[in-house]
Protein backbone atom coordinates (compact mmCIF):
# COMPACT_ATOMS: atom_id res chain seq x y z
CA UNK A 1 0.00 0.00 0.00
CA UNK A 2 1.32 3.47 -0.77
CA UNK A 3 0.41 6.84 1.14
CA UNK A 4 -0.27 10.03 -1.22
CA UNK A 5 -0.83 13.12 0.01
CA UNK A 6 -3.63 15.42 -1.89
CA UNK A 7 -2.46 18.99 -1.65
CA UNK A 8 -2.49 22.13 -3.44
CA UNK A 9 -6.70 21.75 -4.32
CA UNK A 10 -6.14 24.41 -6.58
CA UNK A 11 -3.77 23.11 -8.81
CA UNK A 12 -4.97 22.42 -12.43
CA UNK A 13 -3.01 18.97 -12.91
CA UNK A 14 -4.38 18.36 -8.59
CA UNK A 15 -7.66 18.68 -10.28
CA UNK A 16 -7.09 16.53 -12.88
CA UNK A 17 -5.57 13.64 -11.15
CA UNK A 18 -8.89 13.82 -8.75
CA UNK A 19 -11.30 13.37 -11.33
CA UNK A 20 -9.01 10.38 -13.15
CA UNK A 21 -8.95 8.90 -9.47
CA UNK A 22 -12.31 9.70 -8.79
CA UNK A 23 -12.95 7.44 -12.49
CA UNK A 24 -11.18 4.85 -11.29
CA UNK A 25 -11.89 3.76 -7.91
CA UNK A 26 -15.46 4.55 -8.57
CA UNK A 27 -17.96 4.73 -5.55
CA UNK A 28 -14.66 3.76 -3.52
CA UNK A 29 -12.57 6.68 -4.16
CA UNK A 30 -15.78 8.79 -2.75
CA UNK A 31 -16.04 7.21 -0.01
CA UNK A 32 -12.15 7.73 0.68
CA UNK A 33 -12.18 11.17 -0.13
CA UNK A 34 -15.09 11.82 2.23
CA UNK A 35 -13.35 9.78 5.47
CA UNK A 36 -9.93 11.32 4.40
CA UNK A 37 -9.32 14.87 2.87
CA UNK A 38 -5.41 14.59 3.13
CA UNK A 39 -4.58 11.07 2.72
CA UNK A 40 -5.45 7.65 0.18
CA UNK A 41 -3.88 4.95 0.82
CA UNK A 42 -3.67 2.81 -2.99
CA UNK A 43 -1.66 -0.51 -4.04
CA UNK A 44 1.40 0.14 -6.33
CA UNK A 45 -0.70 -1.45 -9.10
CA UNK A 46 -3.52 1.21 -9.06
CA UNK A 47 -0.84 3.60 -8.79
CA UNK A 48 1.05 2.97 -11.63
CA UNK A 49 -2.58 2.50 -13.68
CA UNK A 50 -3.24 5.73 -12.87
CA UNK A 51 0.22 7.00 -13.38
CA UNK A 52 -0.41 5.46 -16.98
CA UNK A 53 -3.91 7.09 -17.58
CA UNK A 54 -2.41 10.60 -16.25
CA UNK A 55 0.28 10.11 -19.04
CA UNK A 56 -2.61 9.20 -21.63
CA UNK A 57 -4.62 12.16 -20.90
CA UNK A 58 -1.88 14.59 -21.13
CA UNK A 59 -0.51 12.84 -24.33
CA UNK A 60 -4.87 13.21 -25.41
CA UNK A 61 -4.52 16.80 -24.69
CA UNK A 62 -1.45 18.11 -26.35
CA UNK A 63 -2.85 15.70 -29.38
CA UNK A 64 -6.32 17.98 -28.91
CA UNK A 65 -3.45 20.90 -29.11
CA UNK A 66 -2.50 20.26 -32.33
CA UNK A 67 -5.35 19.10 -33.67
CA UNK A 68 -7.16 22.41 -32.62
CA UNK A 69 -4.30 24.31 -34.04
CA UNK A 70 -4.27 22.50 -37.11
CA UNK A 71 -7.76 22.95 -37.14
CA UNK A 72 -7.30 26.92 -36.97
CA UNK A 73 -4.45 26.36 -39.67
CA UNK A 74 -6.94 24.49 -41.98
CA UNK A 75 -10.01 27.53 -41.47
CA UNK A 76 -7.21 30.04 -42.14
CA UNK A 77 -6.37 28.57 -45.14
CA UNK A 78 -9.81 27.92 -45.95
CA UNK A 79 -11.11 31.53 -45.29
CA UNK A 80 -7.56 32.54 -47.64
CA UNK A 81 -8.97 30.04 -50.66
CA UNK A 82 -12.76 32.29 -49.94
CA UNK A 83 -10.83 35.09 -50.78
CA UNK A 84 -8.94 33.86 -54.03
CA UNK A 85 -12.35 32.42 -55.24
CA UNK A 86 -13.82 35.94 -55.11
CA UNK A 87 -10.43 37.21 -56.69
CA UNK A 88 -10.89 34.62 -59.12
CA UNK A 89 -14.59 35.94 -59.83
CA UNK A 90 -13.15 39.22 -60.20
CA UNK A 91 -10.59 37.93 -62.76
CA UNK A 92 -12.95 36.04 -64.82
CA UNK A 93 -15.23 38.76 -65.07
CA UNK A 94 -12.34 41.43 -65.86
CA UNK A 95 -11.43 38.47 -68.48
CA UNK A 96 -14.41 38.55 -70.44
CA UNK A 97 -14.54 42.57 -70.26
CA UNK A 98 -11.53 42.34 -71.88
CA UNK A 99 -12.39 39.45 -74.08
CA UNK A 100 -15.67 41.52 -75.04
CA UNK A 101 -13.82 44.68 -75.70
CA UNK A 102 -10.57 42.57 -78.02
CA UNK A 103 -13.64 41.26 -79.78
CA UNK A 104 -15.11 44.35 -80.68
CA UNK A 105 -11.72 45.87 -81.83
CA UNK A 106 -10.95 42.72 -83.83
CA UNK A 107 -14.36 43.45 -85.25
CA UNK A 108 -14.07 47.41 -85.76
CA UNK A 109 -10.40 46.57 -87.40
CA UNK A 110 -12.13 43.98 -89.73
CA UNK A 111 -14.72 47.09 -91.01
CA UNK A 112 -11.53 49.33 -91.48
CA UNK A 113 -9.18 46.97 -93.44
CA UNK A 114 -12.41 45.96 -95.50
CA UNK A 115 -13.70 50.05 -95.59
CA UNK A 116 -9.72 50.66 -96.99
CA UNK A 117 -9.91 48.44 -99.63
CA UNK A 118 -12.70 49.44 -100.84
CA UNK A 119 -11.92 52.99 -100.84
CA UNK A 120 -8.05 51.84 -102.24
CA UNK A 121 -10.21 49.89 -105.27
CA UNK A 122 -12.08 52.78 -106.02
CA UNK A 123 -9.80 54.99 -106.24
CA UNK A 124 -7.70 52.92 -108.49
CA UNK A 125 -10.79 53.00 -110.42
CA UNK A 126 -11.02 56.23 -110.47
CA UNK A 127 -7.25 56.72 -111.50
CA UNK A 128 -7.54 53.95 -114.68
CA UNK A 129 -10.77 55.56 -115.61
CA UNK A 130 -9.11 58.95 -115.47
CA UNK A 131 -5.50 57.50 -117.77
CA UNK A 132 -7.85 55.45 -119.91
CA UNK A 133 -10.19 58.57 -121.06
CA UNK A 134 -6.61 60.36 -121.53
CA UNK A 135 -5.70 57.37 -123.74
CA UNK A 136 -8.95 57.34 -125.71
CA UNK A 137 -8.42 61.15 -126.62
CA UNK A 138 -5.29 60.48 -127.91
CA UNK A 139 -6.39 57.80 -129.89
CA UNK A 140 -9.03 60.12 -131.32
CA UNK A 141 -6.20 62.33 -132.25
CA UNK A 142 -4.65 59.56 -133.96
CA UNK A 143 -8.09 58.72 -135.79
CA UNK A 144 -8.31 61.78 -136.97
CA UNK A 145 -4.31 62.49 -138.43
CA UNK A 146 -4.87 58.95 -140.35
CA UNK A 147 -8.17 60.46 -141.99
CA UNK A 148 -6.36 63.07 -143.20
CA UNK A 149 -3.07 60.77 -144.04
CA UNK A 150 -5.28 59.11 -146.29
CA UNK A 151 -6.66 62.36 -148.17
CA UNK A 152 -3.12 63.34 -149.22
CA UNK A 153 -1.29 61.85 -151.98
CA UNK A 154 2.25 60.07 -151.44
CA UNK A 155 1.72 59.04 -148.56
CA UNK A 156 1.13 55.62 -148.52
CA UNK A 157 4.00 54.37 -146.21
CA UNK A 158 2.87 57.07 -143.72
CA UNK A 159 -0.53 55.99 -143.15
CA UNK A 160 0.32 52.14 -143.49
CA UNK A 161 2.70 53.40 -140.19
CA UNK A 162 -0.20 54.85 -138.47
CA UNK A 163 -2.77 52.06 -139.44
CA UNK A 164 -0.43 50.05 -137.36
CA UNK A 165 -0.01 52.53 -134.25
CA UNK A 166 -3.85 52.28 -134.22
CA UNK A 167 -4.34 48.48 -134.45
CA UNK A 168 -2.01 48.29 -131.46
CA UNK A 169 -3.66 50.86 -129.59
CA UNK A 170 -6.23 49.18 -130.14
CA UNK A 171 -5.54 46.46 -128.65
CA UNK A 172 -4.12 47.98 -125.43
CA UNK A 173 -7.58 49.08 -125.19
CA UNK A 174 -9.83 45.78 -125.59
CA UNK A 175 -7.31 44.53 -123.12
CA UNK A 176 -8.08 47.11 -120.56
CA UNK A 177 -12.05 46.22 -121.06
CA UNK A 178 -12.53 49.36 -123.32
CA UNK A 179 -15.35 49.07 -126.12
CA UNK A 180 -16.80 51.45 -128.57
CA UNK A 181 -20.34 52.54 -128.16
CA UNK A 182 -22.57 52.45 -131.43
CA UNK A 183 -24.82 55.35 -130.95
CA UNK A 184 -26.16 56.21 -134.92
CA UNK A 185 -29.71 55.58 -135.25
CA UNK A 186 -30.03 54.94 -131.64
CA UNK A 187 -32.68 56.49 -129.45
CA UNK A 188 -30.99 59.58 -127.60
CA UNK A 189 -30.18 58.27 -124.08
CA UNK A 190 -28.94 61.39 -121.86
CA UNK A 191 -26.38 58.75 -119.40
CA UNK A 192 -25.11 57.41 -123.07
CA UNK A 193 -24.92 60.51 -124.93
CA UNK A 194 -24.27 63.85 -124.92
CA UNK A 195 -26.80 65.97 -127.56
CA UNK A 196 -24.36 68.59 -129.10
CA UNK A 197 -26.76 70.01 -132.20
CA UNK A 198 -30.63 68.99 -133.27
CA UNK A 199 -31.63 69.09 -136.22
CA UNK A 200 -35.09 69.78 -136.83
CA UNK A 201 -37.61 69.24 -139.67
CA UNK A 202 -36.80 65.25 -139.41
CA UNK A 203 -39.84 64.39 -139.99
CA UNK A 204 -39.17 61.10 -141.54
CA UNK A 205 -37.39 59.66 -138.14
CA UNK A 206 -38.88 59.07 -134.73
CA UNK A 207 -38.45 62.18 -131.89
CA UNK A 208 -35.10 61.98 -130.59
CA UNK A 209 -32.76 60.03 -132.61
CA UNK A 210 -29.24 59.96 -133.13
CA UNK A 211 -28.39 60.99 -137.08
CA UNK A 212 -25.00 61.54 -136.55
CA UNK A 213 -21.93 60.99 -134.19
CA UNK A 214 -19.61 64.17 -133.70
CA UNK A 215 -17.36 62.43 -131.02
CA UNK A 216 -17.42 58.90 -130.58
CA UNK A 217 -18.05 57.73 -127.16
CA UNK A 218 -16.80 54.63 -125.11
CA UNK A 219 -17.31 52.23 -122.43
CA UNK A 220 -14.92 50.40 -119.76
CA UNK A 221 -16.60 46.86 -119.30
CA UNK A 222 -20.19 47.80 -118.46
CA UNK A 223 -19.82 51.46 -117.58
CA UNK A 224 -20.43 54.82 -119.29
CA UNK A 225 -16.38 56.08 -119.89
CA UNK A 226 -17.24 58.69 -122.04
CA UNK A 227 -20.34 59.49 -123.37
CA UNK A 228 -20.83 59.92 -127.16
CA UNK A 229 -21.22 63.56 -128.46
CA UNK A 230 -23.92 63.43 -131.09
CA UNK A 231 -26.64 65.46 -132.89
CA UNK A 232 -29.88 64.19 -132.63
CA UNK A 233 -33.37 64.83 -134.59
CA UNK A 234 -36.30 67.03 -134.06
CA UNK A 235 -40.09 67.11 -135.87
CA UNK A 236 -40.75 69.88 -137.63
CA UNK A 237 -43.13 72.35 -135.35
CA UNK A 238 -45.24 73.09 -138.39
CA UNK A 239 -47.74 70.50 -138.39
CA UNK A 240 -47.65 68.09 -141.62
CA UNK A 241 -51.21 67.89 -143.65
CA UNK A 242 -51.84 64.84 -142.86
CA UNK A 243 -51.91 65.95 -138.82
CA UNK A 244 -54.21 69.11 -140.52
CA UNK A 245 -56.51 66.36 -141.99
CA UNK A 246 -56.68 64.32 -138.69
CA UNK A 247 -56.94 67.13 -136.77
CA UNK A 248 -60.00 68.39 -138.64
CA UNK A 249 -61.64 64.93 -138.49
CA UNK A 250 -61.52 65.39 -134.83
CA UNK A 251 -63.16 68.60 -134.78
CA UNK A 252 -65.75 67.39 -137.07
CA UNK A 253 -66.41 64.19 -134.48
CA UNK A 254 -66.70 66.54 -131.41
CA UNK A 255 -69.12 69.27 -133.42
Amino acid sequence: MMNMSRKGKGDGRSMMFDDIFDSFLGDRGSQTRKSSSDNISISKREYEMLKAKGEKFEALVEEHKKVKTWNDQLMKEMDDLKDDARNFKELEEEKEKFLHSLLQVRADFENYKKRQERENSNYKQYVLEGVLAKLICHYDDLVRALNLLKMLEGAEGITKGFELILKNFEKIMEDEGIRSMESEGQKFDPYKHEAMMVEEGRDDLPENTIIEVLDRGYFLKSKVLRPAKVKISKKSKLPTLNEKIESNQDYKIKI
